[in-house]
């Protein structure tokens, strides 16, 4: 049976952590087992006599003294995972953070809502960068396995500026339908409506056919269409409104591997 991935996450900016959070809870793969914003709860966090963590995902903007934190996961004795999230260069990552723990650098920007994906890509082993990332660990000489992953955010073809805004609000974030009523300024029974064209836009009916090719969905990357199938496998032929939200939110935030 699958294991779920089990992620710390940290940063000292609550807005960021929120956003991080958000991303990773709304992916059935992952776990978030501690929301960190300080060195003193990271310290406590890593005293535990056991602990269930898979890896660490930092946001290295809002990290006040990389420094510090490195050795704190140094001392752990857990071969934890860490990926690094960043808007602008940050060359102290790879200076201070021990390389045997580094599996990743994404720039946010870059990796957007895809989040969720590169933490299970990263899982199976498979280091994760965005391109401005492994550019910076070429420049800092930092040893880059041979087998990685580049990722970076897709545009989902065809959607409209509104829809774009519908599938933000009601899939990716996950507001409720009086909210996103609210906000797009319609009534609560038009705004199931809306989602649910947004659905047939997704091609959500042919994907849970099991007698649909959906290749041509997921551009035929292989790797892609392997998570997919597992996503699909978990769900079933359910149509329930939390599993299609399920299945339109990883279509929506799978990335593009270059």
């Amino acid at each position: 049976m699958r294991r779920d991935i089990l992620v710390a996450l940290y940063s000292e900016d609550t807005y960021v952590l929120d956003w991080m959070s958000l991303l990773v809870v709304r992916d059935w793969r992952t776990r978030v087992v501690a929301e960190l914003t300080s060195p003193a709860e990271m310290s406590n966090f890593f005293s535990q006599e056991h602990l269930m963590c898979d890896g660490i995902i930092i946001d290295i903007d809002n990290a006040g003294d990389l420094k510090q934190l490195a050795k704190q996961i140094e001392k752990t004795g857990h071969d934890l995972k860490l990926i690094g999230l960043c808007r602008n260069p940050e060359p102290d990552f790879f200076r201070y953070v021990p390389h045997s723990n580094i599996i990743g650098l994404l720039y946010k920007q870059e990796i957007e809502t895809s989040l969720g994906w590169a933490i299970t890509f990263a899982a199976e082993g498979q280091p994760v960068f965005t391109p401005r990332g492994l550019e910076d660990a070429w420049n800092a000489n930092f040893s880059v396995p041979k087998e990685r992953l580049v990722l970076r955010s897709r545009s989902y073809p065809g959607l409209t500026d509104r829809q774009s805004e519908i599938a933000r609000l009601a899939i990716i974030f996950s507001i409720g339908r009086r909210d996103l009523a609210d906000e797009l300024k319609i009534s609560d029974q038009w705004s199931y409506g809306v989602v649910s064209e947004l659905y047939d836009h997704l091609g959500l009916s042919e994907l849970l056919d099991e007698n649909q090719d959906f290749n041509s969905i997921l551009e035929n990357d292989p790797v892609i269409k392997a998570h997919i199938d597992e996503i699909l496998e978990d769900l079933g032929t359910s149509k329930k409104a939390r599993d299609l939200e399920t299945l339109a939110f990883h279509l929506l935030t799978m990335p593009v591997i270059e």
